[in-house]
């Protein structure tokens, strides 16, 4: 299967922004609050692209390979070729052929500062070339397409008489056949190879397709433009930040937990709460905000009063009602957008944090744009000993992160493990355990469902409670974006429900001490996702998989669970706002692409 790999072009003497690219590349100048390079990179980051090679001059070479290093920051793969001399767009793209191989390939202009999220096309795309546009007031300045419908029939550079105003922006994508082309390729009359040359090879193949960018673009290559980009950055989403900052530009974490105790005390949050309070007030990280949701149904109950103690009742809200984990989340997540957070940490309030598990989780999730989730190394807690000298911290491991099964079961990484350094690495991990898990606020407007009442739902409101974190890594998945799992973030957890081991005798043993109205939950909302999301575009293994999982689930509950078949109307009875969600959810990658890697067996 060929991946899509990156190329950016950062040669050139940068003529046109003298005297300030008189002692660096004009690619290391700053745009806003970072370096013009970052914007390309994040670009390709965006659309899951991670291997990416950098075309520097030789002037500044070690310059660039200084700033970006070996792109672990980044959580991606640096490479690196020095340009020696000039010889066009067309040549410094051929540069690039032992890097490219046999895959395709997105090639970016340095100075390329793009909205846009091209995620979409590179996903789609097969053979062949593409050319991204935009309509442009002044395409004199441009290479200029010639268009009939969506086709392009010639590319043409800076045409005296424009044929039309959609402009080249310096974004491509190719497939490996463009170094043969290349190689065959005539100098211009300014001795160069170009790529307007390269580009209309393809359109008289009729191999080039045309993609048209929604949003600001800019070609930062002129004083006026890169003030102007400045400009367009600072009011609009604040651009990534470098990943150690000044207190005043650290983006917000909005931290939210729900709180519940029923009023004959079988079930209380509040027996944990100094704990788990304290080691939040402990935190290094020092903006943040607390929200709370008390689904208890009594308004004097040990929640408010604990609070109260705390002196964190700011942000408190009472539905009067139990109304689940997804619902309860959602009322945060909608105060959090209004109050203009960047993160959301979804906190269980069974758990004690150790002090830099924020300033960890943010540094991960900031390591990428495309990065929406994080959690850390979730260790068990024996909460009966949390009074002694070592608050009760096990070294049993409670969860890294969700993993995903060919049958589509969705397991705990770790649990029950003792934690001896065999996750002492971060990884890419299917989703985090909703149980600690910090998400990027853009991410959860964007796949968030609107319903017919127009509110945002981030998690599944279908699903009362169990696997709407499951759920939602899953929509995050589709939609484009990844999650990590960052060892140096350790937290420790009371958990009451526990599934031990993979196979089927350890599924069967750890049923045994799940209550009869997890299982229901568990059941009805593991069938929502799997009608939701689950589609004909995985591997034949995934999807065969699956059913052949479902087949022994059913025959298994058909035996000794059959109190489960009542689920089944209320399933059916949801059908039309499953479907309602489901054409909601952003598709974006093919699953079979994007998420095979995390496949376990």
């Amino acid at each position: 299967m060929k991946k899509m790999k990156g190329v950016i072009l950062a040669g050139g003497s940068g003529t046109r922004l003298f005297p300030n690219t008189k002692v660096t590349n004009k690619h290391l100048l700053p745009v806003y609050n970072q370096p013009m390079i970052y914007y390309p990179i994040q670009t390709l980051l965006k659309a899951g692209i991670d291997e990416i090679l950098i075309l520097p001059g030789k002037d500044h070479a070690g310059d660039f390979a200084k700033l970006l290093g070996s792109g672990q920051d980044f959580n991606a793969q640096f490479s690196f070729k020095v340009q020696d001399h000039a010889g066009g767009l067309a040549y410094a793209v051929g540069l690039a052929e032992n890097f490219v191989g046999d895959d395709n390939f997105v090639v970016l202009f340095g100075d390329n500062i793009l909205e846009d999220n091209i995620i979409q096309d590179v996903q789609d795309f097969k053979s062949g070339a593409k050319i991204f546009l935009k309509q442009v007031s002044d395409p004199e300045r441009f290479g200029i397409a010639e268009l009939v419908g969506d086709k392009v029939i010639n590319i043409v550079e800076k045409p005296k008489e424009p044929k039309s105003n959609w402009a080249s922006i310096g974004v491509y994508i190719y497939d490996s056949s463009a170094f043969q082309h290349i190689k065959t390729l005539q100098p211009s009359e300014r001795g160069e190879l170009e790529i307007t040359d390269l580009n209309n090879r393809y359109v008289r193949a009729g191999e080039m397709s045309a993609g048209f960018v929604r949003g600001f673009w800019f070609d930062a290559g002129t004083h006026e433009s890169l003030v102007d980009a400045a400009y367009a950055l600072k009011n609009h989403n604040k651009p990534l930040e470098p990943l150690r900052l000044e207190n005043k530009d650290l983006p917000v974490v909005a931290i939210g937990i729900l709180l519940y105790d029923t009023p004959d005390k079988k079930y209380t949050t509040s027996r944990y709460l100094h704990h788990f309070l304290n080691s939040l007030i402990a935190q290094d990280y020092p903006k943040h905000t607390f929200y709370f949701v008390d689904n208890s149904p009594e308004e004097d109950n040990d929640n408010i009063k604990i609070l109260t103690e705390h002196g964190l009742l700011a942000n408190i809200i009472r539905p009067g009602r139990n109304v689940g984990f997804g619902a309860g989340h959602n009322l945060i997540i909608r105060q959090a957008l209004v109050d203009k957070a960047d993160f959301y940490f979804a906190l269980n309030p069974d758990m004690i944090l150790e002090p830099n598990v924020i300033t960890e989780l943010v540094n991960t999730v900031m390591k990428s744009p495309q990065i929406a989730s994080v959690t850390g190394k979730i260790r068990r807690w024996n909460f009966q000993e949390a009074d002694r000298s070592d608050a009760g911290k096990s070294n049993f491991i409670d969860s890294v992160g969700i993993s995903l099964t060919k049958g589509h079961r969705f397991l705990d990484i770790g649990q029950g493990e003792i934690d001896y350094g065999q996750y002492d690495l971060s990884r890419e991990i299917f989703g985090p355990s909703g149980a600690a898990a910090l998400y990027r606020m853009s991410a959860l407007d964007d796949v968030a469902f609107i319903t017919e009442n127009g509110l945002q739902e981030f998690f599944d409101e279908l699903m009362f409670m169990y696997k709407e974190d499951i759920d939602l890594a899953y929509r995050l998945q589709l939609a484009g974006y990844k999650s990590l799992y960052t060892p140096n973030a350790v937290i420790y957890h009371d958990r009451t429900v526990i599934s031990i081991g993979r196979g089927l005798f350890a599924t069967i043993q750890g049923r045994k001490h799940k209550t009869a109205g997890v299982k229901d939950w568990s059941w009805l909302n593991h069938h929502i996702i799997l009608q939701k999301l689950f589609a004909f575009r995985w591997t034949s293994s995934v999807f065969w998989g699956t059913i052949w999982y479902e087949l022994k689930s059913f025959i298994y509950i058909l035996f000794f669970e059959r109190r489960l078949i009542l689920q089944i109307p209320k399933l059916l009875a949801l059908r039309g706002q499953i479907k309602r969600r489901s054409a909601q959810t952003k598709r974006r990658v093919n699953p079979a692409k994007q998420l095979q890697d995390l496949i376990i067996d």
